[in-house]
């Protein structure tokens, strides 16, 4: 039986973030479901041959890592992403980010995970982190977006969430920058408040060109983490 603690926690979840109302792309009725069967539809999932770096679908060419990723120098294990950035999810994650509609990271994190059950590895992870907000565009905001995905992802799996990796430096935006100028702002953007020396699920929203993910999970290595999975729930095309 769950704990009052846990009970209580569902029932504010709940009342914070309602779901299951209306499909959270058209708004129209929905009877148990998030999506309802029109935008489901809609929505390119990653499917098939994949690259191992980010989970974009590999149509043609080298595998299994995508032309994109080929110059990436990784330091996490494992990348996987749940959909591709079309129109649909683009409105999608602009509702969840600046519209706070926060219900929306509970219909990622239930997609991401299944991604990660269909990824079948043989590996027993210890922590989920999510790629963290610096705190003043946190305080615009009101909330960070993969922390909030985290959290749901905590909720369905029972892997505790572990906010240790902390963003030091307010980057401009980098959706202007090329592959080089996202690293160069990003080398020294992250730190960790302590260590995370096990199995990591390192979650985002978004996976462009891996220049984030990839510098926190640099972080992450450096401090003695294991087996680094990225896991987002779109990636570009």
């Amino acid at each position: 039986m769950k704990s009052l603690f846990i009970l209580l926690k569902d029932y504010f979840f709940e009342l914070l973030y309602p779901r299951n109302l209306t499909c959270v792309l058209c708004h129209s009725e929905v009877d148990g479901k998030e999506l309802c069967d029109v935008c489901l539809g809609s929505i390119q999932f990653n499917t098939g041959r994949v690259c191992g770096s980010c989970g974009r679908m590999i149509l043609s060419g080298a595998y299994p890592v995508c032309e994109n990723c080929k110059t990436l120098n990784r330091y996490y294990d494992r990348g996987i992403s749940v959909v591709t950035y079309d129109e649909y999810i683009k409105k999608l994650i602009f509702n969840f980010k600046y519209h706070d509609k926060r219900y929306i990271a509970h219909t990622m994190a239930g997609y991401m995970l299944k991604e990660i059950i269909n990824l079948d590895l043989d590996i027993e992870f210890d922590s989920i982190v999510p790629v963290p907000l610096h705190e003043t565009r946190f305080k615009s905001r009101g909330f960070n977006q993969a922390e909030l995905i985290s959290h749901f992802l905590s909720e369905m799996t029972g892997l505790k969430v572990d906010t240790s990796l902390k963003r030091i430096s307010n980057t401009k935006p980098l959706n202007k920058l090329s592959s080089e100028e996202r690293h160069d702002v990003l080398s020294d953007a992250f730190e960790l408040t302590e260590s995370i020396k096990k199995n990591i699920i390192l979650i985002d929203d978004i996976f462009t060109t891996g220049a984030t993910v990839n510098a926190c999970a640099l972080k992450l290595k450096e401090m003695g983490s294991g087996f680094i999975l990225v896991t987002t729930f779109a990636v570009g095309e």
